[in-house]
């Protein structure tokens, strides 16, 4: 089963056919070019009911840079964060680059794009590595992403094309021997096209097909074959949006891997994916969503595993120089195969302070339950406070 918490729980306001309004929306706004940065120091305390407790240093720098075109919006970007533990050692954690940009050709063609290279290392007692490990693999990620959306009147159709590399090292034990992780590193790419039509001027239809395919670099040493295979997906649903106050999508649909090697089992499964996004003022945002993933099962190899997310983060700005937020999370892994579940949930709260134009003072409380046997069921509570200087 793939780590429950390994993904961040981060959630996407606009899902599939919002690409175009999101575009709309970003470059009608009035937000200047130029380079923004920051520099933060965060240090937590985290007690988990099987490793301990743990205190943690967190140096964070961030920049990015924005500049308009009449017609254009784009961003580069980098950040890295360093960890000082308990121990009084430093340790890289991950390194990030990105960019994104939108373009509108014209009044009824908008383009995106978008790539993000992620290089990341875990603590060394992760809950996913072995006991007795002394280092952690690196792992490099790298996306790509481009869409293009065409409005036609009542009929818009977006057509998607996304790519992915990931690499990853291998696990140093005590003993100085390692562990291989390459045939965890893997290409994939697919396509994605989806047509909406306009019922009303609040309510669309739409139906959305998707096809990917992911290329492992060495067999499973258990199974002693390859991994590859390719995954459909056709989804239907609605979507509602009114103005920048409310948006909303559902659909519901059919998945299915189907491996390359004939000796694994091919795996259908029903796909169900739903987004909320409310604001009905500046200082309320409320955001959910939940998706249906499907892949190669990491815990049983040959098998596949069906995971269903869902998540949510509530912000209010109780005036300008105090913000609350809060944030929640659900996750449910299925093994076809097996019949195997794992799951977890999460949930916290913070607090962002700003004392001056410049300087951010942040308190945060999070909680998070992880339940995926035969590894007992634990609880981790963590408690950080840190400051941030920004532009």
């Amino acid at each position: 089963m793939r780590p429950l918490w390994r993904a961040t729980w981060a959630v996407l306001g606009a899902l599939g056919g919002a690409t175009g309004a999101f575009a709309q929306d970003n470059l009608d706004q009035d937000d200047a070019s130029g380079i923004d940065w920051s520099v933060a120091l965060r240090g937590s305390y985290a007690s988990n009911t099987l490793t301990g407790g743990k205190a943690e240093l967190l140096f964070n720098p961030q920049a990015s840079y924005t500049f308009t075109g009449e017609s254009s919006r784009s961003t580069i970007g980098a950040d890295a964060a360093v960890v000082v533990d308990g121990t009084d050692l430093g340790r890289f954690s991950s390194a990030h680059a990105g960019a994104q940009s939108v373009y509108r050709l014209g009044a009824l063609t908008t383009l995106e794009g978008s790539t993000d290279v992620t290089l990341s290392q875990l603590s060394p007692d992760d809950s996913s590595l072995p006991a007795n490990t002394l280092m952690a693999p690196l792992e490099l990620d790298g996306k790509v992403r481009g869409s293009v959306t065409q409005d036609m009147g009542r009929l818009d159709v977006t057509a998607t094309f996304d790519g992915q590399r990931y690499l990853k090292g291998d696990t140093t034990l005590d003993d100085l021997s390692t562990v291989s992780n390459w045939h965890q590193s893997f290409w994939d790419g697919g396509a994605t096209m989806r047509v909406g039509y306009e019922l009303t001027p609040l309510l669309s239809a739409f139906v959305e097909g998707e096809a990917s395919y992911q290329k492992f670099d060495a067999p499973s040493p258990t199974v002693l074959a390859y991994l590859d295979g390719a995954t459909y997906q056709l989804r239907g649903g609605m979507s509602y949006a009114q103005g920048s106050v409310v948006s909303a999508e559902a659909s519901i649909g059919y998945g299915w891997l189907d491996y390359t090697d004939a000796a694994l089992t091919d795996a259908p499964s029903w796909v169900y994916n739903a987004s909320l996004t409310v604001r009905p003022d500046e200082t309320l945002s409320l955001v959910g969503a939940f998706e249906t993933d499907i892949g190669p099962s990491t815990d049983v190899p040959g098998d596949t595993d069906v995971t269903y997310a869902a998540n949510g983060t509530l912000r209010y700005d109780v005036n300008p120089w105090l913000s609350l937020r809060s944030s929640a999370g659900w996750q449910r892994a299925v093994t076809l195969g097996t019949g195997d579940v794992a799951w977890g949930v999460s949930a916290g709260a913070g607090l962002d302070y700003r004392s001056s134009r410049h300087v951010v003072w942040t308190a945060d409380y999070a909680f998070q339950r992880e339940d995926a046997p035969p590894t007992p069921s634990n609880d981790t509570h963590t408690v950080s406070v840190g400051v941030r200087v920004q532009r």
